[in-house]
């Protein structure tokens, strides 16, 4: 889940762009516009997945118990509390932590599209500083930049666990299309991977 799916000013930014979006996917297709069509129906995907979570949300705030959600969405009441409930004091400190972990990559992304070198290296791990510079890592953005136009903005971003590690999806959007980012953060809130690529891209295993 979008750990700012909550935050008004973030639904209200969302559906706009979701609007936006599926305007422009009804419109006739060129054949140089297959790709960025793609990935512009990905991107709306995220969206509306946020959306529905907020929606979800304020219909449990307003008094429908999470059966009558389940009922709407043709899913378990246990299936919808898990997956839009966010009652209990840890749920909400883990809530306030993933906000702050996402606006930590966001900030990140930021720094790299400016080319604030100093900036992204005291994001990383010793290691990964090691193997990945930050001026291999400003290089491959240049290129992004070249192929797709200005970046825009980090949006549909998930927060999820393996142990210590946190790793953050997020799509990045930018003036002609979509990547996607993801990023792996330590204990100590380093970042200890960064991929960014096409979305729905898997690594190959091993």
């Amino acid at each position: 889940m979008d750990s700012s799916a909550d935050d008004p000013a973030e639904t209200t930014a969302r559906a706009r762009r979701a609007e936006k979006l599926a305007a422009r996917l009804a419109d006739p297709l060129e054949a140089d516009g297959a790709v960025t069509a793609l990935r512009q129906a990905e991107e709306l995907k995220y969206l509306a997945g946020d959306l529905l979570t907020a929606a979800a949300s304020r219909a449990h705030d307003a008094g429908l118990s999470w059966q009558d959600i389940g009922n709407q969405l043709g899913i378990s009441r246990q299936a919808a509390y898990q997956r839009f409930a966010s009652g209990s004091s840890a749920d909400d400190g883990r809530r306030r932590e993933d906000r702050e972990l996402v606006q930590q990559i966001r900030e990140l992304f930021a720094a790299i599209d400016s080319g604030d070198i100093d900036r992204i290296g005291t994001e990383f791990t010793p290691r990964m500083l090691a193997q990945v510079p930050p001026s291999t890592v400003r290089a491959l953005w240049a290129d992004a930049v070249d192929s797709l136009g200005p970046f825009d903005r980090l949006t549909a971003a998930t927060v999820r666990r393996n142990g210590s590690t946190r790793f953050v999806h997020c799509s990045l959007v930018f003036a002609d299309g979509l990547l996607e980012g993801r990023a792996a953060v330590d204990r100590s809130g380093k970042v200890a991977g960064l991929l960014i690529t096409d979305p729905g891209f898997t690594p190959p295993a091993g």
